[in-house]
């Protein structure tokens, strides 16, 4: 384990050699958005930086293209992952911050690399994982076992302002495609079955299904293809919809019931009805208060404060499948009070000097945690115990 002198090099100055790349690096990443599993461009220019300081990439990763990992004194008994998203969202762009998020662990995982000699039994990794916003890299990566041998993975997400209480509901991701018969709507249509009549029921009996499950569970979804032509009964339709609740085991019964709602509206219709997934599904993710204690002290080492809103959030991120493995942080760190992640006004926000400093300030808090929990073998412990029992 770096000494405490190593450590306040590593904040102090070691770190700092890299934010004019860095910088760089995110800027780029967020003027040239790509969407999941196509960040050929992104996870490229991440790659070339570290292979440039030495560092051995396996790239791609696990199956997917636009991943890759990279050790830092492999064999280390004590084993972290820094985790670097660099997917865009549609239209929107960089919305999401990961441009600014992944270069974050980037910048992190050089410094470390710096004091490589000096890590004793501790190994760090960092490990690019794409497709974030819908197709759940991380969730191909857990179920291969990737995450299984750290004690703890890390990322700091971008957002308005500083947070460590952080929860994820769990999400689940559907396709129902209906299939009925052709036939013009005014010579013969007794002789049609109506996907587009599937598709509204489904939407009727969801809506009232909120008033039987918990207030907190969130279903919605959109008609992505009704018909074609006012004169012709609808024979296909397809709708995709997205369900949320706090707990994984809560929502397992939700999608179960949205599920039947189809095959019923599919039976009311005559029409054929087949449910396909529409992405990874995601498990629920929850700090806990010996996490959110522990971020704490590391936002407040650096000489940052922390908000404490009441509701945590109510999104959703693959995060909470690596937390089934290890023991997982997804702090929060701010660029600007206001801003609204999954907006245009925060995509261009990505490459102003508040962002920049929120990087800098990002990669120190996965220093002073990985720091703080590779120094004392107890709290780890008791970190792993609680966020097991949660």
């Amino acid at each position: 384990m770096w000494s405490k002198e190593t450590h306040e090099k590593l904040l102090n100055e070691i770190v700092l050699k890299f934010e004019e790349e860095i910088y760089a690096l995110s800027d780029c990443i967020a003027r040239n958005p790509e969407l999941g599993s196509a960040e050929f461009e992104s996870s490229k220019s991440i790659v070339d930086l570290l292979r440039k300081y030495g560092i051995e990439v396996e790239y791609p990763f696990a199956g997917m293209e636009t991943a890759f990992k990279a050790s830092i004194n492999p064999g280390g008994k004590k084993k972290a992952a820094f985790l670097a998203e660099y997917d865009a969202l549609p239209d929107i762009g960089h919305g999401c911050g990961h441009c600014a998020s992944g270069s974050a662990s980037v910048m992190a995982i050089l410094a470390v690399n710096e004091i490589k000699d000096q890590l004793g039994d501790v190994q760090i990794d960092i490990i690019g994982t794409p497709d974030e916003e819908w197709g759940g890299g991380k969730v191909i990566m857990q179920r291969q076992g990737v995450f299984d041998e750290y004690d703890f993975a890390a990322m700091v997400h971008m957002m308005d302002e500083n947070l460590s209480n952080i929860q994820f509901y769990a999400l689940d991701g559907m396709e129902f495609v209906f299939k009925g018969a052709p036939a013009h709507a005014a010579a013969c249509p007794e002789k049609g079955r109506n996907a587009l009549n599937a598709l509204r029921l489904l939407f009727d009996s969801t809506d009232m299904m909120r008033q039987h499950v918990i207030k907190e569970a969130i279903i919605s979804g959109y008609i992505s293809d009704g018909g074609k032509a006012s004169n012709i009964v609808p024979d296909y339709g397809r709708a995709c919809f997205v369900t949320r609740a706090p707990r994984r085991r809560q929502l397992d019964d939700i999608t179960a019931w949205v599920k039947d709602c189809a095959r019923a509206a599919a039976m009311a219709t005559r029409t054929e009805v087949e449910i396909l997934p529409d992405g990874e599904d995601y498990d629920d993710y929850f700090t806990g208060p010996l996490k959110e204690q522990l971020l704490d002290d590391c936002f407040a080492s650096l000489g940052l404060s922390v908000s404490k809103p009441e509701n945590p959030g109510t999104g959703s991120s693959d995060i909470g499948n690596v937390a089934t493995s290890c023991v997982a942080f997804h702090p929060c760190m701010g660029i600007g009070k206001g801003l609204v992640a999954h907006t245009y006004e925060f995509a261009q926000a990505m490459t102003t000097p508040a962002t920049h400093e929120a990087i800098l300030n990002s990669a120190k808090l996965l220093l002073e945690l990985a720091y703080k929990l590779f120094s004392d073998d107890e709290l780890m412990n008791r970190v792993k115990k609680e966020h097991f029992e949660i």
